[in-house]
């Protein structure tokens, strides 16, 4: 499966980004046998080692590499040196090498090979385990951290030349937390001051050229993560069932960056800014949460062999939810979905291509949709076996409740908000011919549409015949309360009746 392909990569390659200091016990040779029963999740031939040796209160273990492949990708990693060493306090400290090489190689289905050489540099970090042999606390510290690429070689190698391509971490502090039960549990908690994102790429002998420069502040990440012993990264489609779960996120301050292209003569540059975001996610084999948030985005974008002027847009926030349950249930299970965009402005230059006569008006638009309910689910979606039964299924679940929170449309001086809520009948598939009987009600506040239908009118966007059939639609289902605003109830009765403002529409 292609989800569960692409984070056991991403796994794997930040355990190695991370110097694979995962796992230790209150002796260095605890420490390492550790380890190494952890490494065997790489699989057969995936570790190979060339030396231990212990000398006094420090063992030292030297090429160590570490690769994984899957028929895309190839990643390779080696560190030349790891040193434990026991403090004589109970604690182990946990040094390596101060940089160490990574190659990375797609494989292509038809073409050559590229590979990435990559190069990690862990300035100045320092690793200090305490805790007992049931649980194991890593105390991480580094005022810096680096991952660079150094060169491509392959397949479209002598197109590009690297200048310069880096992720900078600076004053990096953290704590990893390990226990084991019945699980393999680990906790962690990551804080870094800045991180820096630089590329310079160029083509040889030629203009072209990509720069970028990147600053993100204040970035944080959490998480709480439970794997099953002895997990098969080989087949990773029953680990869920086995145990699996996954809770944490990411939070971050202060972003900026800018870039500047050239390809084949068409230039471009810009530059963004964020005033910060977050992303939080949870998921076991009973349900699933994704929800995200990006707060005061500002663009700056110049194509000028495109446009003759700059795009300019601000979005006040962008935000998304999804909670959903995943797994069989005799009782409703709560669900929720919403999107939010926030205060979206663009500049004039934008708004005159649509508008030249400025008859819109340019207040900041806005998009919102929460709804929430209950379902029953019948199957485990993420047991592969009922989940391909639930495909086949007529009915893999039922829908026992629905509501609209918030609804919020705003834009060109026009606003509808709305919310309600239904129930469904799930015993009664004939009055809506398949569809359980809904039995609820909708209301809505509909504010300025006239008036933009007249603007849009006026710009000769909408025919007057149109606009004449979306008016009488508006006369059908809505009340007016004032000038310019109406209001409209669409309501589901016991007996299957629809009625829009107390007039039966079925």
């Amino acid at each position: 499966m292609i989800v569960f392909k692409g984070a056991r990569s991403a796994v794997c390659l930040a355990a190695i980004l991370a110097g694979s200091t995962a796992f230790a016990e209150v002796t260095a040779q605890q420490v390492w046998d550790n380890w190494k029963d952890q490494l065997d999740l790489y699989g057969e031939g995936g570790v190979t080692i060339g030396s231990e040796t212990m000398s006094g209160s420090t063992l030292t273990v030297s090429d160590l590499s570490i690769q994984m492949s899957d028929p895309e990708a190839n990643i390779t990693a080696t560190l030349d040196e790891i040193q434990l060493s026991e403090m004589g306090d109970g604690t182990v400290s946990i040094t390596m090498s101060d940089t160490y090489p990574m190659t990375v190689t797609f494989t292509p289905t038809s073409g050559d090979p590229t590979t990435l050489n990559i190069v990690a540099r862990n300035e100045g970090m320092s690793v200090i385990v305490s805790g007992t042999p049931d649980v194991m606390e890593y105390a991480l510290n580094a005022p810096s951290y680096v991952i660079a690429l150094e060169g491509i070689a392959g397949d479209g190698a002598d197109e590009i030349d690297i200048n310069a391509a880096a992720v900078t971490m600076t004053n990096l502090s953290g704590t990893y937390v390990t226990r084991s039960d019945n699980l393999q549990r680990v906790d962690y908690a990551l804080a870094v001051e800045s991180v820096d994102i630089a590329a310079d790429v160029s083509e040889p002998g030629g203009d072209g050229m990509f720069v970028m420069n990147g600053t993100f502040a204040d970035v944080t990440a959490q998480a709480k993560i439970a794997l099953p012993i002895d997990m098969d990264m080989d087949a990773p489609e029953t680990a869920f069932i086995d145990g699996l779960s996954i809770a944490g996120g990411y939070s971050f301050g202060a972003t900026s960056y800018d870039f500047a292209i050239d390809a084949d003569g068409e230039q471009a540059d810009g530059a963004a800014s964020i005033e910060g975001g977050s992303l939080t996610v949870a998921m076991d084999i009973d349900g699933l949460l994704y929800q995200g948030e990006t707060r005061g985005l500002n663009v700056l974008l110049n194509i000028p062999g495109e446009l003759p002027f700059p795009v300019e847009a601000q979005l006040g926030a962008y935000g998304f939810a999804m909670e959903v349950p995943l797994s069989s249930a005799d009782e409703p299970r709560d669900f929720a979905l919403s999107l939010n965009i926030a205060d979206l402005a663009v500049s004039n230059g934008i708004w005159n291509m649509v508008d030249p006569g400025e008859i819109l008006p340019r207040d900041p638009a806005t998009a919102s949709l929460a709804l929430s309910g209950t379902a029953t689910p019948f199957f485990d979606l993420l047991d592969p076996e009922q989940a391909q039964a639930a495909a086949m299924s007529d009915i893999p679940g039922e829908l026992n409740s629905l509501s609209l929170d918030s609804l919020k449309l705003a834009i060109a001086g026009a606003l509808i908000t709305g919310d309600g809520s239904f129930t469904f009948d799930n015993d009664d598939l004939a009055t809506f011919d398949g569809f359980p009987r809904p039995e609820g009600a909708l209301e809505l506040s509909i504010n300025g549409v006239n008036g933009l239908i007249d603007k849009l009118i006026q710009m000769g966007l909408l025919p007057e015949e149109q606009a004449m059939g979306g008016r009488m639609m508006l006369g059908m289902f809505a009340t007016p309360v004032g000038d310019d605003m109406l209001t409209s109830t669409i309501e589901v009765n016991s007996e299957g009746h629809v009625l829009a403002n107390g007039q039966r529409l079925r």
